[in-house]
This record gives structure tokens, C-alpha cells and sequence, in this order.
């Protein structure tokens, strides 16, 4: 029994593979080389798809939210501090049409971001010693062209405070996505 139900689940197995592939030509030994789907599938930097859809996906917003928090890294007010700043990470302020957005997956990625830099110190909010707070926060603006094409801007802002609340940087970034009807 146990033999027939092997020789079975090694048919099944073949059927099914072949069902989804075709034989193009012949690789090394004689072997055929299977194609089909998988020709169709590739990675591409989000920046360089063509965007079918408005509706932001997490990789696309996560990586959004990571090319900014390095450019803030970049700037003098971080890049030229005599020791590591100790920033209090607020709140992502989610004031976007997609509700669906994982806020706090953005804020775990740019607090990832932050501590991974080695350029600062990121505490938690409960703390009372700190130099900056920074605050963030992502928007979008809806267009519609008279013909029916849709144009969705996103905006993502991170503000440096200090402990006084003066606001000593702000860094902002746009992601546009286009879908026609």
C-alpha cells in the first residue's frame, strides 16, 4: 500500500509539473529546459515600475520612508554633532485616504533606520534627557484628470525639535503614483 501510495504522489507530482511548464530547448546532457511562468517574473526597484494601481504598497512606502530618515541622517545637524544626538522618536501622523496603511511597520522601519546609522541614539518617549523629538508625518493629495486618470502625490515629513520646541530641520519627500482609467 505504502509503495503504491509513493508511485502515485510521483505521478501526481509529474502531471502537475509538466502541466505548468513547456519544454524549450535542450540545456546540458540532453536535458529539455523548462519554461513558462517563470519568465515573467523579476524584481525591479520600486522606483523604476510602472505603477498600475494608486494604492501605495508597504515595500514602496517602507522604502520611501527609509530614503528620507537617511537624508535627514545626512545633514549637518546630524552628520556634524560632536557625539551621537539622543532623539525621541513621536508618533507617525497618518493623515493619508488609505487607512490601510501600516503606520506602525513605517515607524519600526525608520527607527530601524536610525539606530542601525549609528549616527544617533534613538530613546524611547518615556525618556526626560534628550536633544531632539522628531515628528513625521505622511499625506496624500487625490487628482483627477477630466478623461479619468488618477494622480495620487504622497508626502512624507520628518521635523527635528528641541527640547524647547525649536524646529531645527525639516526634510520631506514626494512619491507619485499615476493610474489611467
Amino acid at each position: 500500500m505504502k509503495k503504491h501510495f509513493l508511485l502515485m504522489s510521483a505521478v501526481l507530482s509529474a502531471a502537475l509539473l509538466s502541466g505548468c511548464a513547456t519544454t524549450g530547448s535542450t540545456g546540458g546532457m540532453g536535458m529539455p529546459v523548462l519554461t513558462g511562468h517563470m519568465r515573467s517574473v523579476s524584481i525591479v526597484d520600486s522606483s523604476e515600475r510602472i505603477k498600475l494601481d494608486t494604492k501605495v504598497s508597504l515595500s514602496d512606502i517602507i522604502a520611501f520612508a527609509e530614503n528620507l530618515t537617511n537624508k535627514m541622517l545626512s545633514t549637518p545637524v546630524i552628520s556634524k554633532a560632536k557625539k551621537p544626538p539622543r532623539i525621541v522618536v513621536g508618533n507617525l501622523r497618518q493623515n493619508t485616504h488609505d487607512e490601510n496603511l501600516r503606520v506602525q511597520d513605517i515607524q519600526d522601519r525608520i527607527q530601524e533606520v536610525l539606530l542601525n546609522s549609528g549616527a544617533v541614539r534613538v530613546l524611547d518617549s518615556s525618556a526626560t534627557s534628550f536633544d531632539y523629538i522628531m515628528q513625521s508625518e505622511i499625506t496624500d493629495i487625490v487628482t483627477r484628470a477630466p478623461d479619468g486618470q488618477k494622480l495620487v502625490d504622497y508626502t512624507m515629513k520628518i521635523k527635528l525639535f528641541t527640547l524647547d520646541g525649536e524646529l531645527v530641520g525639516q526634510w520631506s519627500d514626494d512619491l507619485s503614483l499615476f493610474k489611467s482609467r
